[in-house]
This record gives structure tokens, sequence and C-alpha cells, in this order.
């Protein structure tokens, strides 16, 4: 990360990937670079947005936003895609969550 926000032009990052998949701890991306860069992600694909229940990410949609929503260059997203057999209860629970949760 710090290559990108140092060494490049980007104006945005994504994927932002947590663990397992990634390494990406939002909150610390934010506090380090949230003032040179957009983040983008970081709802984990497969074990909030495939198979967790509705409430699984908005919880987890609401600490993306704690953690990188303040003062605004962050956009809420899956941390890298949604799978084809995603619940559309979830996309929905994470537009939702954005909406009602995410205005800062």
């Amino acid at each position: 990360m710090r290559i990108f926000v140092e060494e490049t032009e980007l104006t945005v990052i994504d994927p932002l990937e947590p663990p397992p998949m990634g390494d990406c701890d939002l909150a610390e991306l934010k506090r380090l670079y949230g003032d040179k860069i957009i983040l983008k992600g970081n709802l984990h694909t497969t074990e909030v947005m495939l198979r967790g229940s509705a409430e699984d990410v908005a919880r987890a949609a609401r600490r993306a936003i704690d953690d990188a929503g303040r003062g605004g260059g962050f956009i809420l997203s899956t941390g890298d895609q949604c799978g084809r057999d995603t619940p559309h209860e979830n996309l929905r629970a994470m537009v939702e969550t954005a909406r009602t949760y995410g205005r800062y």
C-alpha cells in the first residue's frame, strides 16, 4: 500500500480484502493513508457476503464504515467480488446499511 500511495498517481485502491483471503486492516489503512487515497472494500466475499446472514452483512458494513468512513474517502464494497450464489438479501443488506448508516 505504501508504494501505491507514495510512488504512483493512483487515487483509489480496490480490492481491500480482509484475512484470510487478503491482509488488509481497514482501520489501519485509513489511519496511515486515508488522507492520500480513496479506500474501497472490505466486506469478506465468502464468509460474510456468500455464507453470512443479512445481519452479518449489516454488522460488517457498519464496522467498515466506522473503520474508514470518517472524513470521507471510503467506498463501501465487497473485498473483491460477489460470487454467483450470493444471497440477494445480503446484497440488499449491504446497500441498505450504506444508505442508512453510511452517511458521514
